[in-house]
């Protein structure tokens, strides 16, 4: 609701800025089978070194951050996203975060995380 002593370019202001810090996180497809989950997250650009997975035994929540490369020119244009960002992915039924595996390949992490019964949380490293 918009009170009198709002702008409505105030508005239009806060909207943009929550629609540029949404379109920061990455994409993702999340596969499932009998046996596991497969999710897929593009980072194009983001060494695997800069990615930090976490998992628990029904989530798997991925953060990064995208640093501006160094440069002596002044920008024109820019639409690649910088800085940090984070998301979290819920699944239905439980997951082994001790036995999960990361791969990152032409700018796509690959996280398979098999379904178990009980688990408890863990730390993972991206391979390759």
């Amino acid at each position: 609701m918009l009170s009198l002593s709002q702008s409505p370019l105030s508005l239009f202001e806060r909207l943009d800025q929550q629609l540029q810090h949404a379109e920061r996180a990455p994409v993702a497809e999340i596969r499932e089978s009998d046996e596991r989950y497969e999710l897929a997250v593009e980072l194009p650009g983001i060494p695997k070194d800069a990615i930090d997975i976490k998992a628990s035994e029904n989530a798997v929540m991925v953060s990064a951050e995208r640093s501006e490369s160094p440069g002596g020119h002044e920008r024109v244009l820019s639409e690649f996203r910088y800085g940090p960002w984070r998301r979290a992915f819920y699944f239905g039924k439980r997951i082994d975060p001790n036995k999960l595996e990361a791969e990152l390949q032409d700018g796509v992490l690959q996280i398979t995380a098999p379904k178990v019964d009980s688990v408890r949380a863990v730390t993972i490293k991206v391979s390759n």
